[in-house]
């Protein structure tokens, strides 16, 4: 039985998106506030499979956070639901809901699932992006390099603080420079401070303490911030950028060090991390600190 999302349905969606979504770390509370974190100006909706349980879900809404007129859709099936028609039946009422809305075009993604890209190119949709997803046990990262960057960074005028230490408008403003600056999307972000506050401060399992900021006198330049499932010992970096003036001086480096430390000491045993395969910049930063690559999540458009 195909019907919207309930409250009530979201433990078990908890346990079908990790199985489904290795590049995501959101414990329930995480993902309960990830289904209700959407503006209205997103206009979701969620629909999900029942048989014996939860074994499938959707979400459709408009890319609100880019300054586009596009939408987005996802469809997680079970394995053991698979052959039944519901991918189908889940399509139409996502493409029926996004084409009421007057888009110009459609994104989805799949992650390491074969299938899923079949099934999205025989419906007209196109490959445009892969990203690639990495991670690493934070318990390998060498706590000296941290110390010696952190004071070759003092000796130069910076120094490290958590994102709890400073000023979010600032940080907010940062984030939007180096995520219009990150190869992908060619749409700028549109984001307002309280939406971004809401959808990532917000979150149940975003950690203050364990996101870091590198500072130029009052002024955030760099900055990683990480997301914590405590329970599952998992933590996943929720973006690292660093301002265009002060780029090519290892400051994301010192955060991620930072972010990565932080994470050891609390017994977290693997962080997720993503980046654009043309980021390599990034990719040449996380292979340094031990990040091997374990799948990929390649993006899909179709115009309308």
């Amino acid at each position: 039985m195909i019907r919207p999302l309930r409250d009530d349905d979201v433990p078990e969606l908890a346990r079908l998106w990790r199985e489904l979504r290795p590049d995501a770390v959101h414990s329930e509370r995480g993902l309960r506030h990830l289904v209700a974190s959407f503006p209205p100006r997103a206009e979701v909706r969620f629909w999900t499979a029942e048989d014996d349980g939860v074994v499938a879900w959707t979400m459709a809404h408009r890319r609100w956070w880019r300054a586009t007129n596009s939408g987005y859709f996802w469809i997680g099936i079970l394995p053991r639901a698979r052959g039944r028609g519901l991918g189908r039946r889940l399509f139409e009422l996502a493409g029926d809901h996004l084409a009421a809305l007057g888009l110009e075009r459609i994104h989805s993604d799949v992650v390491g699932d074969a299938a899923g890209e079949r099934f999205l190119a025989a419906r007209g949709f196109s490959q445009t992006r892969r990203i690639v997803i990495s991670a690493v046990d934070p318990r390998g990262v060498d706590g000296r390099e941290l110390a010696g960057r952190r004071s070759a960074a003092a000796t130069a005028g910076y120094r490290l603080a958590t994102y709890a230490q400073v000023d979010l408008e600032r940080l907010h403003r940062l984030d939007i420079e180096a995520g219009d600056d990150s190869p992908g999307d060619d749409e700028p972000y549109e984001l307002s401070f309280e939406e971004w506050r809401h959808e990532l401060l917000e979150q149940p399992d975003f950690t203050l303490d364990g996101s870091f900021v590198v500072l130029h006198g009052d002024k955030p330049v760099s900055c990683a911030a990480l997301s914590v499932d405590v329970e599952g010992r998992r933590g996943r970096n929720e973006g690292t950028g660093t301002a265009r003036a002060h780029r090519g001086r290892g400051l994301a480096t010192l955060a991620k060090l930072a972010q990565l430390r932080w994470a050891a000491e609390r017994g977290v045993e693997r962080v997720i991390t993503d980046n654009d395969e043309r980021n390599a910049p990034m990719l040449a930063i996380n292979r340094r600190l031990g990040y091997e690559p374990f799948v990929e999540r390649r993006v899909f458009v179709k115009p309308l």
